[in-house]
């Protein structure tokens, strides 16, 4: 039995905003990917800037305004060149930018990987969704944002009803093992609903959307390690009720590079 949405909403008093903005974003985001194109790119751009952006600030709060441009237009740029199957721009420009990043700041010589590794990251998550639905068309990356969004859902709600032993609390006091199993639960089964929906096959859908749930978690994880690292609590303010747009995207930036993977290898039968 669930507990009354009361309860659940003193646990997370950000609740409503966090629906209100998920009400508004999700089917902007649904209509530019069906959409695709110049449209969905330029929003994947747009993105990819805000996301680097926020790196930098997390990253080093010092750093000169340069590098925040540097850092932007690193990662923009890549996305361009990713959803028109130019794979070396793809790679070497947001590559040319954590080098010109790791020059400009005043940071020391030992931390100035932190600019240079966020550049590579977001730059290149991002351009690994721009790319697979320009190439591969409208499921391959409404595929990876359904179980994404799926597995993020059921992992949230199930860690703030059920709670239980805490997962990793020096990556995250919040995140319980509840909720990585529902988490993954809910990914695969995003999966099998999927599959059943587009006629693709079940298995290799299935085993993809088990691959993805558990990158998602990883990214989730691995961006709540960085903040600690940062010394920030959220990236950014720009999503009410999330944060910063690396809070909202951060398991869905994992999920991608691991698709671009699957779907390079090739091995898998299903939608990527």
């Amino acid at each position: 039995m669930l507990p009354d949405p009361e309860t659940v909403r003193q646990r997370d008093p950000a609740l409503v905003t966090r629906i209100v903005s998920a009400l508004i974003l999700i089917p902007v985001s649904l209509f530019l990917l069906w959409n695709g194109g110049l449209a969905f790119t330029a929003y994947c751009a747009a993105f990819a800037a805000a996301m680097a952006w926020e790196w930098m600030r997390m990253a080093d709060r010092d750093a000169p305004t340069r590098s925040y441009a540097i850092a932007s237009a690193a990662a923009s740029g890549a996305v361009l060149f990713a959803a028109d199957g130019e794979f070396f721009w793809m790679l070497g420009w947001p590559l040319a930018g954590a080098i010109g990043v790791s020059l400009t700041g005043d940071m020391p010589l030992a931390r100035r990987w932190r600019g240079a590794f966020g550049i590579l990251y977001v730059a290149l998550a991002v351009s690994a969704l721009a790319s697979l639905r320009a190439l591969n068309g409208f499921n391959a990356a409404a595929f990876i944002l359904l179980v994404v969004w799926a597995a993020d859902s059921a992992a949230y709600f199930a860690g703030t009803w059920l709670r239980g032993p805490k997962l990793w609390p020096r990556a995250s006091p919040n995140k319980t093992w509840s909720g990585l199993i529902a988490g993954i639960a809910g990914g695969v089964a995003a999966a099998w609903g999927f599959a059943q929906w587009q006629n693709e096959p079940v298995l290799g859908t299935m085993i993809a959307g088990l691959i993805l749930a558990l990158a998602a978690v990883a990214g989730d994880l691995a961006m709540s390690l960085f903040k600690r690292l940062f010394g920030v609590k959220d990236t950014g303010e720009i999503i009410p009720g999330h944060g910063g747009v690396l809070d909202r995207v951060d398991a869905l930036m994992a999920a991608c590079l691991a698709a671009l993977v699957m779907a390079s290898l090739n091995v898998l039968e299903g939608p990527l």
